[in-house]
């Protein structure tokens, strides 16, 4: 009734008056998260759009064996709203986790999408904009810190300044960062985590120093490799599951004759940036950094649902273990939001039923048998037809 797991005993209760189902023969595993996304839907080349919106978003992920989902920057008026229905005991669909907005400096990164969003010039603005959006109980705070990026930034003080006031109100940091001196500073201001990999050598103290500080690396291997896959290996695009979570248009358009082949001749620089940022990856991993999956999809190159299967393909191909890229997205994932995602008493009821191994193969988490949230067999089938 709780929604959690009472206990993992050999057979049932003899008073036992539940539905029994039966996986002999398969595996299960803790349901799948995401923590960063833009829900809105999906982007694809030449303006074409998959425009589902949150709620059905929340209902793709969920058959994709995603339980939660971070958004990091959408509409803040509407993902309160929006993520309160989620959370509802009746929600048919994963849960929505979110900043609600992206505070950033006037003009910088998230102001050029032509949705409001927070701005501040100076530490004191900084303060003001958190406690403010502190009041609406935010999930984390996402910061945009980038001063030798294209866009303007804001200063290392007022990042500073930021993140101590959502510390002060109990509350985590994601900073977007551009270069390694980025993270370094993100690092020494004591923020929660960074998102995205910034492209060259990672320093050679840097991993050491972001796991001595205990800042999570959320990679978003999906949005900065996976376009030219999407591009030249049509069986990534083929995948039943890519199919069911998107429209024949929006795979149509990444087809295009023309798009295909603008895109083969930068595929030898895409195929080198992916080398190199999965390098890095691997380095923060083995110098003890936590790494959390998240996707950045919204974006070209990405599809909600479905690339954090892909995501966890890359991690893997980056040096971590199977056990450590489902950890990536569920146990950590849930120590990072303040959540028991497990598979042990007490642990939120949301679990995959896979018809094959994940731990033989990572591409297997893509063989969904059955998903239970919060506690019951969800109706797979219903989730895409609402």
């Amino acid at each position: 009734q709780s929604g959690r797991i009472a206990a993992t005993p050999a057979t049932a209760p003899e008073d036992f008056a539940g539905e029994v189902v039966d996986v002999e023969g398969r595996w299960v595993i803790p349901a799948l998260n995401d923590l960063h996304t833009h829900s809105y839907g999906n982007m694809g080349p030449n303006r074409a759009f998959d425009y589902a919106g949150t709620p059905q978003v929340a209902r793709r992920m969920l058959f994709s064996g995603v339980a939660g989902f971070l958004d990091l920057f959408g509409d803040e008026r509407t993902l309160v709203g929006v993520r309160e229905k989620l959370r509802s005991p009746d929600n048919l669909g994963a849960e929505l986790f979110a900043s609600f907005s992206c505070l950033t400096a006037p003009e910088g990164h998230c102001t050029e999408y032509g949705t409001p969003t927070r701005v501040m010039s100076n530490p004191e603005e900084a303060r003001t904009q958190v406690t403010e959006l502190a009041a609406k109980k935010p999930d984390v705070v996402k910061i945009v810190y980038s001063p030798t990026g294209r866009m303007p930034s804001i200063d290392k003080d007022t990042l500073a300044a930021a993140v101590s006031t959502a510390s002060e109100n109990g509350i985590k940091t994601v900073i977007h960062v551009n270069t390694w001196n980025d993270v370094r500073d993100a690092v020494e201001v004591g923020a929660s985590a960074v998102t995205h990999v910034p492209v060259g050598p990672i320093p050679d103290d840097l991993a050491s120093l972001m796991a001595e500080k205990g800042v999570y690396s959320i990679p978003t291997l999906a949005v900065q490799t996976d376009y030219h896959h999407f591009l030249h290996d049509p069986a990534v695009l083929d995948h039943p599951l890519a199919k069911a979570l998107t429209t024949d248009a929006l795979i149509a358009a990444y087809r295009d004759k023309e798009t295909v082949e603008k895109g083969r001749e930068r595929l030898d620089r895409s195929k080198a940036r992916e080398k190199m940022i999965l390098e890095s990856v691997g380095v923060m991993a083995s110098a003890g950094v936590a790494i959390l999956s998240g996707t950045d999809a919204g974006n070209y190159g990405t599809l909600q649902g479905y690339s954090i299967h892909r995501e966890l393909l890359k991690l893997v191909a980056s040096g971590l273990s199977n056990w450590e890229a489902l950890a990536a997205s569920t146990t950590r994932a849930g120590k990072f939001l303040g959540r028991d995602f497990g598979v042990s008493p007490g642990s939120e009821g949301h679990l995959v039923v896979l018809d094959a191994s994940p731990i033989d193969d990572i591409r297997n988490t893509m063989k969904i048998h059955m998903v239970i949230h919060r506690g019951k067999v969800v109706d797979r089938d219903g989730l895409l037809g609402q």
